[in-house]
């Protein structure tokens, strides 16, 4: 595989279906993420309205579009008919109602930047000009507080946007976890919360940005942290899931949240911080899609929650990297 051709299954938001005229699944695509536990291959056979809801399937059949939610994520779905010898074949394409969001942001995020820029240094050049009307500066230093605030959301946008991307490299999870430790153990250490780590021998190395994981890790961590008394502990995991993909989960001991927390919780917009712009947790969830990985929420109050990024296994060409 080239780099090119890495990079390209790297940014692969979409997941795709193939369903006959009876809506049963004929074909998936590898990175069809849309049941919880099984994977693509076990979908092949099934019914769509098992796997999407009768009222997804319905509203595919009469319109052509449909939304459909699986573990507080919301997914949009649009299907095309073709006529084949074989007769008429679906292809149903789902992607996260958030891919679409990040796409709209990062054309906001293009377009806005520079006539902001342009607007601080005009506001500047005024400034200047009113050097002997000092009644007038205060005007002007709001305009430059309003316009740096402006800018401060355009950045928090870009970051949900993913302009930074870079083409993926093999992390090691042992690495990257002890790196995360070493960064918040100091802070959460002084609230009187331990973190702990665990790494299974196992674990295979994920293909991805390590800056960026690192980014979804420290997000994590300080909400886990936030959520958590002291005495408590935050724990950091490196572990095989069931079918032997790489995953890292970071669990607290901390108040636990019900359903409907958490689905609240992962919508766009939501804080419980004061100030926040409840775009942590969005971030995080662009970054995972990004490489292609699973959000998992395990949470009930009083006990806890746990985090789990369920990462695929790496092309076996991603060897040659190591």
């Amino acid at each position: 595989m080239t780099a090119s051709a890495r990079d390209s299954r790297f940014h692969d938001e979409a997941s795709y279906l193939i369903v006959d005229d009876a809506w049963r699944i004929l074909a998936t695509d590898d990175s069809a993420t849309l049941s919880a536990e099984a994977g693509a291959a076990d979908l092949i056979g099934r019914e769509a309205r098992e796997v999407l809801g009768a009222s997804a399937v319905r509203a595919l059949d009469e319109r052509g579009v449909a939304t459909f939610t699986l573990e507080g994520m919301e997914y949009v779905l649009s299907a095309h008919a073709f006529d084949l010898p074989m007769g008429r074949v679906r292809v149903i394409r789902a992607q996260e109602m958030e891919a679409t969001l990040e796409h709209v942001v990062s054309l906001i995020v293009h377009e806005v930047r520079n006539p902001l820029s342009a607007m601080r240094a005009l506001v500047q050049g005024l400034e200047e000009e009113l050097g002997d009307r000092p009644d007038c500066l205060p005007y002007t230093s709001r305009l430059v507080g309003e316009i740096d605030r402006l800018g401060r959301f355009l950045l928090s946008m870009a970051q949900v946007a993913r302009l930074r991307a870079r083409p993926p490299e093999l992390v090691h999870p042992t690495e990257l976890l002890e790196r995360v430790a070493t960064i918040y153990r100091p802070s959460l250490a002084q609230r009187g919360i331990r973190l702990q780590l665990s790494a299974t021998p196992r674990v295979e190395p994920i293909l991805g940005d390590p800056d960026q994981l690192q980014q979804v890790l420290g997000n994590l961590v300080v909400n886990a942290a936030d959520a958590t008394a002291s005495g408590g502990a935050v724990m950091l995991r490196a572990r095989l899931d069931p079918r032997g993909r790489t995953m890292l989960q970071v669990e607290d001991t901390g108040i636990g949240m019900t359903p409907e927390e958490i689905e609240r919780a992962l919508r766009p917009g939501q804080s419980t911080k004061p100030g926040g712009m409840g775009l942590g947790l969005m971030i995080v969830r662009g970054i995972v899609r990004q490489h292609g990985a699973r959000l998992r929420v395990t949470s009930a109050p009083g006990r806890g929650t746990t985090f789990s990024i369920i990462f695929p296994h790496p092309e076996p060409q991603a060897d040659a990297l190591r």
